[in-house]
């Protein structure tokens, strides 16, 4: 998918079906079931997401106007892209919940008014009994999470606040590691991720060595768990 159409569509210069249409073009099956996907970037300038821009999609989908595989696709090129950005957390968590429904919620009608309820007043109210049936069926996965969980909490803790802050701070991290080591993912591109989000999420200066070495433990208990 190209950012500018995106973009275009944000700001109410296309319609949901000329962003769909550059969104299916930007897939391509790779396998039986895995799919590529070709994001065409803008090289320049910012775009700061607002609530109202993720609101705008919750609402197509709710109308049927775009699907699950076209929300994915739109959460991952935002989470991608260097010209895209957000500032509020109601907007990362929820981007971040529809790039890792294999591990998160399912996108569909309940839950995508859930987010946009989320979107409009705060309250996260999705229910996580969902979450509980789901990993049940995925133990090898989740207790992979748990621990990647543990690592960002124990050993990452970039904010210093792991003694008295609350047990989720870091957890709408966790989808993203769980992912980059399901796609094998080597230690330095998970230590520049989290690096990145050291300097560019957190506004701190950024550790690379503890990063990687962070990295590193993330992909051993991978090779414990899965390999």
């Amino acid at each position: 998918m190209t950012e500018q159409k995106l973009k275009e569509y944000f700001e109410n210069k296309i319609t949901i079906d000329e962003l769909k249409s550059d969104v299916k073009n930007s897939q391509t099956k790779t396998g039986f079931d895995t799919t590529s996907v070709y994001i065409k970037q803008i090289e320049e300038g910012e775009f700061i997401i607002q609530k109202e821009h993720l609101i705008k999609l919750c609402e197509d989908f709710i109308s049927k106007k775009i699907d699950s595989v076209d929300l994915n696709i739109i959460a991952f090129s935002l989470i991608a892209s260097d010209f895209f950005d957000w500032n509020e957390d109601e907007i990362s968590n929820v981007i971040f919940d529809w790039d890792n429904p294999t591990i998160g919620y399912d996108i569909n009608t309940k839950n995508v008014q859930l987010w946009k309820d989320y979107l409009e007043n705060g309250k996260y109210n999705l229910d996580k009994n969902e979450l509980k049936e789901k990993f049940r069926s995925k133990g090898r996965f989740l207790n992979l999470y748990q621990q990647i969980d543990q690592i960002l909490w124990e050993d990452w803790d970039r904010i210093g606040i792991n003694e008295d802050a609350p047990r989720d701070e870091y957890q709408s991290y966790t989808p993203i590691f769980l992912k980059l080591v399901k796609s094998k993912s080597d230690s330095k591109i998970i230590a520049e991720k989290l690096y990145e989000i050291e300097i560019e999420k957190m506004g701190l200066p950024g550790n690379f060595n503890n990063c990687l070495k962070v990295a590193e433990k993330i992909i051993d208990i991978y090779k414990k768990n899965v390999v």
